[in-house]
């Protein structure tokens, strides 16, 4: 069983007892870190979902509400839907920002990995086609439908445990890194980040993420526009 497979085998069940992977956890010290903490996440979201509402928390509210108001029926339902709507409203902003917040930003993990690798992959002058770029790309499913303009780097790389195509492209003023990283649940596909002199932007594209990274300044907006309209992933 490879890292990729493992991996996706327990991010689907932590608690799973496939004896391929009983036998890699029991192989391997950081997998049976790695399978530890996925087993702590997953008890503390089946703890955080058992929260119970106080079932007289409704009788309150309304009791409250008709003390202080005294209002026509039709007032008074409308401001209960309305209560009842804002009360909705907070708990799904609320659970959004924990999912989000809880999620892999890998947007801001592009930036540390480029910053990491130093010049190697920025300093490539190459000329890679796109066909080169897509032989690459079909591991994953996907291929560019149009030309890429200037591809001075194509390489497949180990992006947090996942294997990756790394690219160094020619952007509106200078040039950009573009990571092409498959589709995992625990990865915050729609992150941005700045820092350590970069920026970049995350976005899905079905099957996977493209993370684009640019120096400060740079259009990194129109270049991940650009790379959403040109690619393309098989069913």
């Amino acid at each position: 069983m490879d890292e990729l497979e493992f991996r996706r085998s327990l991010y689907a069940d932590p608690n799973s007892t496939d004896e391929r992977v009983l036998a890699a956890i029991a192989s391997d010290p950081k997998k049976q870190e790695f399978s530890q903490e996925l087993k702590d996440l997953d008890k503390s979201m089946q703890q955080a979902s058992q929260v119970e509402v106080p079932g007289d928390l409704v009788n309150k509210l309304l009791l409250r509400q008709t003390m202080q108001s005294h209002r026509a029926s039709k007032v008074r339902n409308r401001i209960q839907l309305a209560m009842a709507a804002s009360v909705a409203f907070v708990v799904g902003v609320s659970f959004t920002m924990w999912q989000q917040q809880s999620l892999l930003n890998i947007a801001d993990q592009a930036i540390a990995h480029v910053y990491q690798e130093g010049s190697y992959a920025l300093d490539a002058q190459d000329n890679v086609s796109l066909q080169q770029v897509n032989a690459k790309l079909a591991q994953f499913g996907g291929e560019f439908t149009e030309e890429l303009g200037q591809v001075y780097y194509a390489n497949f790389c180990d992006f947090e445990n996942v294997r990756s195509l790394h690219m160094v492209m020619q952007g509106e003023n200078g040039k950009v890194s573009v990571f092409v990283i498959p589709h995992d649940d625990t990865h915050n596909a729609k992150s941005s980040a700045n820092g350590r002199g970069y920026q970049s932007q995350a976005m899905d594209v079905n099957r996977a993420s493209i993370v684009v990274v640019g120096e400060e300044g740079a259009n990194v907006q129109k270049m991940k526009e650009q790379l959403k309209r040109k690619i393309h992933f098989s069913a």
